[in-house]
C-alpha cells in the first residue's frame, strides 16, 4: 500500500507543479485578499528561497534524503508503526520531488503564497506536516518511556 501511496504523492507533486508552470505562469490569483495567493515563482534556493545554489544544493539535497530514508530503513521500519511509516512515506515521497527538481532543474516551482512569509507548494507543507506529527509521536513515544513509574527496575 505505502508504495502506491508514495508514487502517488509524487505524481501530485509534479502535476501540481507542471500546471501552475504551464497555465497560470503569468497570472495571480487572489484567493484571500493579499493574504493568500496562487502565483507561479521558480525557487532556485532552498525552503523559504534561502540562498544555497550550485553544486552544493544538489549535494546537500541528495545527503538529506539519503539520510532520512537511511535513518527510516534501519531504526524505524523494524516498529512496525503504521502512523510512522504514513508520516515518512509523507516526508520521503514529497523530499524526493522537491529533490528531483532541484537536481535535474535547479529550481522548484513554488505557487502557494502567504504574504509576510513565504512562498511554497503541496510538497513543502506535506514535509511540514509529516515533520510535526513524526515529531509529536517521537515526543509521545519518549515521554511514555521515560515517566512510565509502573515499571520496576
Amino acid at each position: 500500500m505505502f508504495p502506491f501511496i508514495f508514487t502517488t504523492l509524487i505524481f501530485l507533486d509534479q502535476t501540481s507543479k507542471y500546471i501552475f508552470e504551464h497555465f497560470f505562469a503569468t497570472s495571480k490569483i487572489h484567493i484571500l485578499a493579499d493574504f493568500l495567493v496562487l502565483s507561479f515563482v521558480q525557487n532556485t534556493g532552498v525552503a523559504f528561497s534561502f540562498p544555497i545554489q550550485g553544486i552544493i544544493l544538489k549535494v546537500l539535497t541528495v545527503a538529506l534524503i539519503t539520510g532520512i530514508s537511511v535513518y527510516y530503513l534501519r531504526y524505524e521500519t523494524h516498529k512496525n508503526l503504521l502512523l510512522t511509516k504514513l508520516w515518512y512515506t509523507l516526508i520521503l515521497s514529497w523530499a524526493i520531488s522537491n529533490g528531483f527538481d532541484r537536481v535535474f532543474f535547479s529550481s522548484v516551482t513554488d505557487f502557494i503564497g502567504v504574504k509576510y512569509f513565504a512562498i511554497f507548494n503541496f510538497a513543502d507543507i506535506f514535509i511540514s506536516i509529516g515533520a510535526f506529527l513524526l515529531f509529536v509521536i517521537y515526543f509521545k513515544h519518549e515521554r511514555k518511556q521515560n515517566w512510565d513509574f509502573s515499571k520496576t527496575k
